[in-house]
């Protein structure tokens, strides 16, 4: 399986974003994220890349890529919430009714307008199963 991103420059770029991930089988968290990000720049392909002839061959592990540090550093509690639900499609509600509470809290956690607490990262941790890292820092 293929994913590729062409993209025109975006916010906090002055060149046109290009990257692929291959795999045997690429996450279907990962595709989601890739669509909400470059919904009109992702190209989705099944054959393998060995089968291709239209690309290179060069590939980075994405934990070293400039874009994942900056797109880790500009990364907040709420941007994260936001990205998790997003991905799933969920609404602010849904997501709300999982965690009980209130949509005004929600959408204020997810502006970085109110922290998110242990308890609430923990929370989100399980509904989303990431590490309660990725919305507060222990």
């Amino acid at each position: 399986m293929l994913a590729v991103v062409k993209a025109p420059p975006t916010h906090g770029t002055k060149k046109p974003v290009s990257f692929k991930i291959e795999g045997e089988q690429i996450p279907d968290f990962v595709l989601g994220m890739l669509k909400y990000m470059f919904p009109k720049c992702v190209k989705i392909y099944e054959t393998p890349l060995k089968k291709r002839h239209d690309m290179d061959e060069e590939s980075v592990v994405l934990e070293s890529t400039d874009w994942n540090k900056r797109m880790s550093a500009e990364m907040t509690p709420g941007k994260a919430i936001r990205a998790d639900r997003g991905l799933r499609g969920w609404t602010q509600n849904v997501l709300a009714q999982k965690l009980g509470i209130s949509i005004q809290n929600l959408s204020a956690m997810e502006h970085d307008r109110r922290p998110v607490s242990k308890k609430m990262a923990a929370k989100l941790s399980q509904i989303f199963d990431v590490p309660p890292e990725t919305y507060f820092k222990f």
